[in-house]
């Protein structure tokens, strides 16, 4: 008897001892079933869809493509052009000059340039002809030729263009399939001073999600 309560008093101990660990950051892996409401298994529209759900629920508003490359010339964007809100023309070497210029309702809606901080302004390139600048208010169904165009100009055809993370309340792009992780973080108020930030890493292999990655961290917040 003496040796059976020996052997459960350690284990009761070691019991409590996990249950009260508070230790942060927290990281759950998910392979099978389902994770809020993704599903282990699901095609990339799918999780997408689910996303869109998740969001709401959550309150986040979009999602990081892991390891999508800047792309060189705007041939590379011809066919997901239109499932963004903005894009970033970018420099690839020297001083940084970026052009970035969104989208509303089918129409540009602002362009600014600039390095570290951007200034707005109505028109880009401002060295170029009429039908080679980019303006506000252009149809964009106009700009991605005006792109094409500004490409064969130096030394604009030596600068990159970036996709921003995708909104959620926006179209899937099928190009996202292309892509084997996916990211996306948000936060809940635990209490008065602490919030719970989650960030996720969505792993797909054979065009199926196979892996919930889910790391959670506790922090107080300082007034």
């Amino acid at each position: 008897m003496k040796k059976l309560i020996l052997i459960v008093v350690p284990a009761l101990l070691l019991f409590f001892s996990c249950e009260k660990d508070d230790t942060y950051p927290r990281i759950e892996n998910t392979t099978r079933g389902e994770k809020w409401t993704l599903q282990i298994g699901s095609s990339p529209i799918q999780v997408y869809n689910q996303l869109q759900e998740l969001g709401i629920e959550k309150k986040f508003g979009s999602v990081s493509i892991v390891y999508r490359k800047p792309y060189s010339k705007p041939e590379e964007i011809q066919n997901i052009f239109d499932y963004y809100r903005t894009i970033t023309l970018e420099t690839k070497s020297g001083v940084t000059e970026r052009a970035v210029i969104g989208f509303n309702q089918n129409k540009v809606s602002s362009i600014e340039t600039g390095g570290a901080l951007l200034d707005p302004i109505s028109a880009w390139p401002s060295n170029t002809s009429d039908e080679n600048t980019i303006h506000i208010n252009d149809q964009t169904d106009i700009v991605y030729q005006k792109l094409v165009n500004i490409w064969q100009i130096s030394p604009y055809n030596d600068y990159q263009i970036i996709l921003p993370d995708k909104l959620l309340e926006d179209s899937f792009d099928p190009d996202m399939a292309n892509y084997d992780e996916w990211a996306f973080n948000f936060q809940d108020n635990i209490s008065t001073n602490i919030v719970g930030r989650s960030s996720v890493r969505l792993f797909f292999d054979n065009g199926k999600l196979v892996k919930i990655r889910h790391e959670y961290n506790e922090n107080e917040v300082v007034n």
